[in-house]
């Protein structure tokens, strides 16, 4: 290459890394005042406080053993967070969702099994469901964390798998990648840096981690693009399982950047993937119990643009 067309791509490649520097920047503070980082007492802060502290609750009523006194201190924080919730916005829906999640438990620290708290499903049931009309696998479709023993079909996977390709993404680049570990000692490895797993994880007979190739991407307004083809793909995937008739849970992947990078080193994904989450996948027993999830309203869903209905 001549010198000049050397310092023309040199200049070129310096000019998009300070734009790419800028804008992620201007991310940060787009974050930092829009989230729950810095605005501690907005209504909205408070409000995803409140679900995700339930959702604690009621998920320590969902796992396979689950004993009396577990998430005393989630309980103990929810009940607080729901004083302040109920100064700010009243008696809404979400105060109830908490209300109802400590009831729960208080119930099974009275001695009700956990079992009759959450939501009782049956597999023949949901996998008749799953293998129909399309409303009613989304509807059935449950975070499961209650797993039967033994392996699951291979052969489900790569179906499941082939489907989940068929997602939508930006251009058709098509970056949607799954890594799934099916061994004992592979399992414990991609799960090792998860925090969320804990108690029921170990029984699922396979963990999928789904990524997105990041070099498919080429601009700085794509920074973002690698989590909506990923999240497509991923409720794809999800849903394919169901299909099969398989369980699945969501494994939140959010982690600094120096645990992703060793994750990615310990597992063997490379560092030009993204990773947007992991899915805990197993065979569903016959009886099994699941949390109870509220949903927001529709009218807090949808909205029409430029009204308030």
């Amino acid at each position: 290459m001549k010198p000049l067309q050397s310092l023309h791509k040199m200049a070129r490649n310096l000019k998009r890394f300070w734009l790419n520097l800028r804008v992620h920047v201007d991310d940060a503070i787009t974050f930092a005042r829009s989230s729950g980082l810095l605005q501690e007492h907005q209504p909205g802060v408070l409000a995803g406080h409140v679900l995700k502290t339930a959702h604690r609750v009621d998920k320590g009523l969902s796992l396979p053993d689950a004993q009396p006194g577990h998430g005393l201190q989630a309980a103990q924080l929810l009940s607080r967070q729901l004083q302040g919730h109920l100064r700010h916005s009243g008696a809404d829906w979400v105060w109830q969702s908490g209300r109802a999640a400590l009831a729960r438990r208080a119930r099974h620290e009275a001695g009700v099994p956990a079992s009759e708290l959450g939501v009782a499903m049956r597999a023949r049931e949901v996998q008749e469901a799953a293998s129909g009309a399309f409303p009613e696998l989304v509807r059935v479709r449950r975070s499961v964390r209650q797993f039967a023993p033994g392996p699951v079909c291979i052969e489900s996977l790569k179906r499941a798998c082939e489907l989940a390709a068929l997602s939508p993404s930006a251009c058709n680049r098509s970056g949607g990648r799954v890594w799934i570990a099916t061994e004992v000692e592979q399992r414990r490895r991609v799960l090792a840096l998860q925090d969320g797993h804990q108690g029921f994880g170990e029984q699922a007979a396979a963990v999928a981690v789904v990524t997105v190739d990041t070099s498919a991407f080429n601009t700085v307004a794509e920074r973002h693009q690698a989590w909506v083809d990923g999240g497509l793909f991923a409720m794809t995937l999800l849903y394919a399982l169901q299909h099969e008739g398989l369980g699945t849970c969501c494994l939140n992947w959010c982690v600094q950047p120096s645990t992703d990078r060793r994750f990615k080193r310990s597992v063997g994904i490379p560092l030009h993937e993204t990773v947007v989450m992991l899915i805990a996948i197993g065979a569903l027993p016959d009886e099994f119990t699941v949390a109870h999830s509220p949903r927001r309203p529709l009218d807090e869903v949808m909205h029409g643009l430029g009204s308030h209905t």
